[in-house]
Parts: C-alpha cells; sequence; structure tokens
C-alpha cells in the first residue's frame, strides 16, 4: 500500500509540473510510473508497460463510455469540475468490476510467454489512445459531438486486435503442442525399440538358463536359477511399468528419467496411476514436471548416503495428484518460503530461478495447487491439478 501510494503521488506531482506541454507531459509521466511501478514491484520493463498501455486503453474507452452515459441522461458534457467527478465515479464503478472479474481472466489469460506479441499488441492501443488525446486536447467538442461513432470504431478496432492476438497465440499453442508430441514420439519409439531388444535377448537368456541346468547340480542349481530369474524378472518388469502408463506424456518422461537418473546415480521410483488430466496441455505438463523432476535431481548433488526420486500419481476426488519427492531435506528454512518466487534460485548462473515458478503458475491455473512440505528427511512436492 505505501508503495503504491508513493508511486500515486509521485506520478501525480509530475503529471502536474509538465502540464504545460501535453507530449511531453505524456511522455514524462507515462515513463515515470512504468518506471516506479518496475523499480518498487520487481517486474519485468516490457510486462509493467504493457500492462500500462492496456490500462491506458482500458481508461480511454471508460472516459468515451461515461460521457457517453452522461449525455444520455443529463445532457450536454461541460466539461466542469462537478462533471468531471461524476465521470471519475463512473470510471471507478467500471474499474471494480474489471478487479472482480481479475481472478478470472488470469485463470484463463497468460501472458507471460507472449510477452512480445502483446506488448506490440499494446503499442497499438496506445497509438489510439494517444490520437485520441490529441483530438481531446485540440478539440473537445469534435470527440463530444462523434462520440458514439467513436466509440464503435474504436471497440471494433479493439475487437480485431484482440480477435488477432488471440489468434496468434493458438497457433503459437499449437506449434508447442507440435513440438512436444514431436520429441516425446521420438522418445516413445525408443520404448518401443527397447522392448524389442529385450525380446531378441529372450533366447539368449533361455541358453544361460540351459547352461546353468547342464553345469550346476542340486542346491546350488536351485540358488543360481532364482537369483538370475529374480534379476531377469526386474529388468522386465521396470519395462513393462513403463508400456502400461496409458498417458503418453507421462510414459516418456518415465523412461527418460529413468535412464538420466541410473546415469547419475540415483534410484529413480515411480507408481503411476492414471490420471483424468483436462485443463493442462501436453507442453505444459512436460513443462511441470520436467522443472521439478530435474530440480529434485539437482537438489542431491553432493548429497551423503542413498540418492532417490520418486514420482507418484493418483486421483482423490475431482483433483490429479502428482508427488514428486527427493530424499533429504536439500532446502534451507529460509529459502522454502522464496523457492517458487519468479527468478529466485539456490544455484549461480543466469537465467535461473523460472522452472517451480512456471510450474506453479500453470498449476494454479488450473485450480489447483503445490504444495511443499519436508517429512521424514524427504522433500515432497505435491501438486493438485484440477
Amino acid at each position: 500500500m505505501i508503495k503504491n501510494l508513493f508511486i500515486i503521488i509521485v506520478g501525480s506531482l509530475v503529471t502536474s509540473l509538465t502540464a504545460f506541454d501535453v507530449y511531453f507531459n505524456m511522455i514524462i509521466s507515462y515513463s515515470t510510473v512504468i518506471f516506479l511501478v518496475h523499480l518498487f514491484h520487481k517486474k519485468g520493463f516490457i510486462r509493467t508497460t504493457v500492462e500500462y498501455f492496456a490500462l491506458l486503453a482500458f481508461l480511454a474507452i471508460m472516459e468515451l463510455v461515461s460521457i457517453f452515459i452522461y449525455k444520455s441522461c443529463a445532457g450536454k458534457y461541460q466539461g466542469n469540475f462537478p462533471t468531471n467527478v461524476i465521470m471519475l465515479l463512473l470510471i471507478l464503478l467500471f474499474i471494480l468490476a474489471i478487479c472482480y472479474f481479475t481472478p478470472i481472466l488470469k485463470k484463463h489469460l497468460n501472458y507471460d510467454d507472449n510477452m512480445k506479441l502483446l506488448l506490440y499488441f499494446a503499442i497499438n492501443l496506445l497509438g489510439y489512445v494517444v490520437i485520441l488525446k490529441v483530438i481531446w486536447d485540440y478539440d473537445i467538442t469534435v470527440v463530444i459531438n462523434n462520440i458514439l461513432e467513436l466509440l464503435i470504431a474504436i471497440i471494433s478496432v479493439l475487437a480485431v486486435n484482440i480477435f488477432l492476438y488471440f489468434y496468434l497465440i493458438k497457433v503459437e499453442l499449437e506449434k508447442k503442442e507440435f513440438k512436444v508430441q514431436n520429441k516425446y514420439s521420438e522418445i516413445l519409439n525408443n520404448v518401443t525399440e527397447d522392448i524389442r531388444a529385450r525380446q531378441h535377448d529372450f533366447k539368449n537368456h533361455l541358453n544361460v538358463i540351459y547352461g546353468l541346468i547342464e553345469s550346476t547340480k542340486g542346491v546350488e542349481l536351485e540358488y543360481k536359477l532364482k537369483e538370475y530369474i529374480a534379476s531377469l524378472n526386474k529388468s522386465m518388469m521396470i519395462m513393462e511399468n513403463i508400456v502400461y502408463i496409458k498417458n503418453p506424456i507421462l510414459r516418456a518422461i518415465v523412461y527418460i528419467k529413468l535412464n538420466e537418473a541410473n546415469k547419475r546415480n540415483i534410484k529413480f521410483l515411480y507408481n503411476i496411476n492414471n490420471l483424468h488430466i483436462r485443463n493442462v496441455k501436453d507442453y505444459e505438463l512436460s513443462e511441470i514436471l520436467n522443472n521439478i523432476i530435474d530440480n529434485a535431481f539437482d537438489a542431491l548433488n553432493g548429497h551423503i548416503g542413498e540418492k532417490s526420486v520418486s514420482i507418484k500419481t493418483y486421483l482423490e476426488g475431482e483433483s490429479n495428484i502428482i508427488e514428486i519427492m527427493n530424499s533429504g531435506i536439500t532446502l534451507k528454512p529460509e529459502n522454502i518460503k522464496k523457492i517458487f518466487e519468479r527468478g529466485f534460485s539456490t544455484k549461480c548462473g543466469n537465467k535461473r530461478g523460472y522452472g517451480l515458478y512456471n510450474a506453479k503458475k500453470i498449476v494454479e491455473r488450473t485450480g489447483g495447487k503445490i504444495q511443499l512440505s519436508l517429512e521424514n528427511g524427504f522433500t515432497i512436492f505435491k501438486l493438485f491439478i484440477q
């Protein structure tokens, strides 16, 4: 609240002090507010600019709508202080309505990954706002006398822009889906080839068993056969369990992580029950699981003792539950509250600290949540996906 009040006060002062020139006023006042929001709220500069431009476009439309309503109900718009107060109250009502629906919009509109596209969209809208402001300052009667036509034109342009934006987003998402499907189809082919190779080796295993029978007698034969068949059965069960995972993305990820864990000397366990995930795209599910499992693998670097990571999925009421657990308390107490923050990472290097943030954002968009707990020497991430 204090930060926001400071931004409002400074922004208002700058606007008042630079009011002698409309263009200079626009550049300085807009830049000041964008910079202060970027500084105090630690939001990306492009993201802040996009949101601010979108807000300006929205306010311009609301002003026109308010003037139109006032003209229809009270007659000619005078532009004096009492009239402007009424206009501001009407705009405030519109803003309160928007604030009420903002959580719903945030749930269905994810624009972090399409910030550049949205920036072009916002700049386009800002162009119309600037033109309207110039006309307003040059001759207010032009706006007031043609307000209905202006509203129709602006809303039409806005509708076309929104349609194009969502169309381009749809194309971008389809590209991501296609890319993920191509990536994992190759991995699933590897699973099939692995099974074929094991089937091919089955004859060799029979020859080994036959050789044991011929060369070993009595109690030793029984012991050797049991030991060999147990090791063979364990090897076959790993692949057999993967094949029976219905979700192809889950199947491919488990296969990849199983191989990676073997290379890193990590025990990787999985218990996959089939889920009913409807609100998460394939590429989003891939992003969630890869980020959290990779984070669990990395957390075990330098860990003393048994290194293990496990994934478990099951249904609990209407929620799809995914539990990812790694051995060891690999988080410091002071980092627990920061772990899901954008840009926070316990590892060195640039462009880190986005994996868990992105996973949390995707899960929460479905109306779900992520829980982090430290229990009995294990670090556990529990995802509730609606």
